[in-house]
């Protein structure tokens, strides 16, 4: 009988172990439905507020250079250099589909689902995270909210052919 097979039929007779979920949070905010004219209303304040998305992402921004530049520097411990992308590109991209920056949004979670396939970071992730950081920088000195326009779509099949064209390093 071969290993894998012996793997399998101990995996199968072994129990699984449950772990119950915490309840503490549904304490907290309770269950139920939302009232639609308080998402109504939340949603009124999001469109009308006059927040400069670009401020708000300076900090995310500032993190990305940052995780590049050290990633230049040292890439040894590979879970850590990916969690320096991931973290800053997840901010930007919950935050930029609130503040109708749809398209930063749409290339953060392209490159999001990207970099979720990578094990091991090389110079060419690097690059492709630093693209994407020169790009956002772009969109939002130029304002480019919405879908970004016809540039919107064109730089979102750029990223869309290099990411399908990534090879690791050997």
């Amino acid at each position: 009988m071969s290993e894998a097979v012996k793997l399998r039929e101990s995996i199968s007779k072994r129990e699984a172990k449950r772990i119950e979920a915490s309840k503490e949070l549904q304490k907290k905010v309770g269950t139920g439905t939302i009232d639609a004219k308080k998402i109504a209303k939340a949603q009124d304040v999001i469109k009308t507020t006059k927040v400069d998305f670009a401020e708000l992402a300076r900090p995310d921004m500032d993190k990305i250079q940052k995780a590049i530049d050290d990633a230049k520097r040292d890439m040894l411990d590979h879970d850590a250099v990916m969690q320096s992308f991931k973290q800053p590109i997840m901010n930007l991209k919950a935050n930029a589909g609130t503040f109708d920056y749809e398209f930063v949004s749409q290339l953060t979670g392209m490159v999001l689902m990207f970099l979720e396939n990578i094990e091991k970071p090389d110079r060419k992730i690097i690059q492709i995270v630093d693209i994407l950081h020169k790009t956002i920088l772009l969109a939002l000195a130029y304002n480019m909210s919405g879908d970004g326009g016809e540039n919107g779509k064109t730089l979102l099949g750029a990223f869309d052919q290099v990411c399908k064209k990534y090879k690791p390093a050997s």
